[in-house]
Formats: structure tokens, sequence, C-alpha cells
């Protein structure tokens, strides 16, 4: 049994749940089907997952980084029940019996970007692993960047004592060498591609919009898709200030927006949320995407849509698959996008983004938002829009490639698991 941690499928965030289900799926198809996938529930629960062609029977168990110490899925609480031996915690239990525990910090979250608490968390989950003496294999990843030298120490500190790590950039891979100095090991420190690659395609379960889906079934019909940020776009100003974007985030939504929409007067555009919340949350994508056609009002009525927010990572990625151009700031909507041979464009906020996309070959389709305002981010869409032909020929000729290369490293991190059974 193994177990799987940092990637909680029911946070609402699509990029989350679609590293999850990637790393499922692939590592199921290799042999290994007991896996155990910490989530936000409470206890132990099994699903079954459409996986594609590989559907699964889960095992799911809650872990959350609560102060409520009292509850079995904190896991402060299952931390130290583990070191106890697990004495009836169902959650240290698991850890206890696994013969690996698997972290994916979520993709980008083994930072100090994003605060206090959420950094304690991702050192908590790991801390839980190397305190009980289970191997930590580290998924493909962003590494950093830590701000704190006193973070950075404790990270440092993590990675020297995992038994294996993957990261997925370059600039990560050369973070993980200066950090681990004489400690670094090829054999056990990789250099990789995000899992999300290799996510399923699965039509959705539940009808599309009849709009949307006309739009869709019409080979006539050009269609794009955007995804609208919510972290980005709710609170502007802080937004802005926390990731140092040129211009507020709504007024360089609303340029690429029009830029697509002006480009073809047959074209109709789809606003796709993949951060799920609900009304009134922060990081709500979907009140973000309603925000965004709210302000394209009556100039392109009849043209431009909003995807509901009830479709899972798996199906998203099959919405966006149909699409004849795409762009997001959500990187793994994007990923989704280029993925499955859509042209597609990146608009990255932090340096993951142009690191993921670097790795795929595809370093010309990001557009860095701290660097260019509105007109400039307009005029990369439309660069972007004109070569979308070509594009679509570059990928199909790329994606190969690239699918080999996630597929050799989903290879690797099972032959590591399974080294560890000798």
């Amino acid at each position: 049994m193994i177990t799987l941690l940092g990637a909680a499928p029911n946070t609402g965030n699509q990029g989350v749940s679609a590293l999850c289900y990637s790393a499922v799926a692939g590592i199921r198809e290799r042999g290994i089907s007991v896996i155990d996938v910490a989530d936000h529930g409470r206890g132990r629960r099994v699903e079954n997952w459409d996986l594609g062609t590989n559907a699964a029977e889960i095992g799911l168990i809650g872990l959350s980084n609560t102060r409520r110490i009292w509850r079995g899925d904190c896991l402060r609480t299952v931390g130290a029940m583990a070191r106890m031996g697990g004495v009836g915690n169902v959650a240290a239990e698991t850890v206890l019996a696994s013969r690996a525990v698997l972290d994916v910090s979520g993709g980008d979250s083994f930072t100090d970007l994003y605060g206090e608490k959420r950094f304690q968390a991702m050192c908590r989950n790991k801390r839980l692993a190397l305190d009980n003496g289970r191997p930590l294999i580290l998924l493909p990843q962003t590494l950093g960047p830590f701000r704190d030298p006193a973070k950075k120490a404790e990270a440092v500190d993590i990675l020297s004592k995992a038994h294996a790590i993957w990261v997925r950039d370059q600039r990560s891979y050369e973070f993980l060498k200066d950090a681990l100095g004489d400690n670094f090991d090829p054999m056990r420190h990789h250099l990789g591609v995000d899992m999300a690659v290799l996510l399923p395609k699965v039509a959705p379960s539940k009808a599309l919009p009849v709009q949307i889906s006309d739009w869709l079934a019409d080979p006539k019909t050009p269609v794009a898709g955007l995804n609208a940020s919510g972290l980005l776009s709710l609170d502007p100003e802080t937004a802005q200030k926390s990731f140092g974007l040129a211009d507020p985030h709504p007024k360089q939504l609303l340029a690429t927006a029009r830029t697509i929409l002006d480009s073809d007067p047959a074209m109709k555009l789809v606003l796709v949320p993949h951060v799920i919340r609900p009304e009134g949350d922060p990081e709500s994508d979907w009140e973000a995407c309603r925000n965004l056609e709210a302000l394209l009002g009556q100039d392109y009525e009849g043209r431009v849509a909003t995807l509901p927010q009830t479709f899972s990572a798996t199906e998203l990625k099959w919405v966006i698959s149909k699409f004849d151009w795409f762009a997001g700031a959500r990187m793994h909507a994007t990923i989704a996008g280029f993925s499955s041979g859509v042209p597609t464009l990146g608009l990255g906020y932090s340096d993951k983004a142009e690191g993921v996309f670097t790795q795929c070959g595809l370093e010309q389709d990001v557009v860095d938002l701290r660097c260019y305002d509105a007109q400039g981010i307009a005029a990369a869409v439309r660069e972007s829009l004109s070569r979308r032909l070509a594009t679509r020929e570059q990928l199909d000729e790329q994606l190969a490639s690239v699918f080999r290369r996630a597929s050799e490293q989903m290879d690797g991190i099972v032959e590591t698991i399974r080294a560890l059974e000798d």
C-alpha cells in the first residue's frame, strides 16, 4: 500500500485534482492498485473514480491542517498518534502501514509564497512520513521560492531526507542541486514534467449548456476558451501587489477577451472556471468569469458564455480539448489545453508557468502578466491567435515526445516504489 499526500481531490482546485487523478491513474496502470489518498473529508472512505479506461476504487483518508486537535483528521494530531504507533487513528495507521508516502504539495505549494499556514501544512505532511520512518517520495512539483531564510532551511532539511524527488521545471532542479550540494544524487533527484499532461479526458456526465454544446458541435464555428482566475481578479489591488502584475488583472482579462472576440466576427468565447468555490469566495473562478461576461455585455451579445462550475478535472480537460484556442492563468487549465493539442497561451503570474511550459518545449506560449500591461497582453493574444493553425501542427509533432517523457517519469516513480519492496 502507498499513501498520496498534498493532492486532495476535494479542494475545489481542479489543478490539484488533476495532479491527484494523474498520479493515481499512472500508478495503477503500472500495477500498484492499493492507493490511499489524503483528502479533506473525515475518517476512511472508499470511492469509485472514473479515470477514463482506468476505473478505480480508491481509499480516502481525512487529513486536514486544522487547529481542532480533538479531531482525528487534524494533521498535528495524526502526527502525534503516528509517533505512538497509530493508537486507533485511521490516518496515522494508514501512513504507518504504507510502503511509501508520496507527496505532490499541490504542485506549487512547497514555498513560503502563500503564507505561514500553507507552508507549515506542506512541511507537516512530509514530516508525517519522515518522522515515522516511511520513505518520502516527492512527485513532480515546483520547489520554492523561499523568501525567509529560516523557512528555506526547514525546506532544505526535508529535501535532504526525502527518499527520491522529482521536480517539473529547470529552476526547481537548479535550486535542488544548489540546496543539497554534495548530497545531490542524479539517481534520486530528477527533472521531469508536470504529471497532468497525462490526465485522462472523460466526457462530462452532465450535459453542457445548450449554447456551448451547439457552438462546439458546429465545425464552422470557431470557439475559444478563456480561464478567468478568481485569485487574480476578485481582489485586484491585493493580487497586483502580491504578484507584481503590470496591470490590474481584470483589465488584463478584458483586453484578452476583447482581442479574442475581435479577431473574427464568428468567434465564440467560453469562459472556463478551474477553481470551484462557493459564491462570494475570494478565489472563485466562476465569479471572475461571470464578472468578465458582464463587462463584455451587449458589445458581444450572444457570443460569450460561462461554463458552469459542475465539472471535474477530467471532464474539464474533455471540454477544453474541443476548443480551437485557449488561454488562462490557472496553469493546469492551460496544461489541459496544450496536452490535448489545443493551441494555448499561458497567462503566467509566477515563474512556475514558464518553467512548466518550457519543459514541454512551449516556452514561446507564455505571456508574463508581471511584465505586460493590458495592451501588451492584447498584442500577445493577437499573435498567438494568428498562428494557431501552425501551433496545432507544432503540438502534433511535439506532444509525442512530451507524453513519452511523462510516461517514462511515471515508470521511474513506480520502479522507485517497487524497489522498496525488495
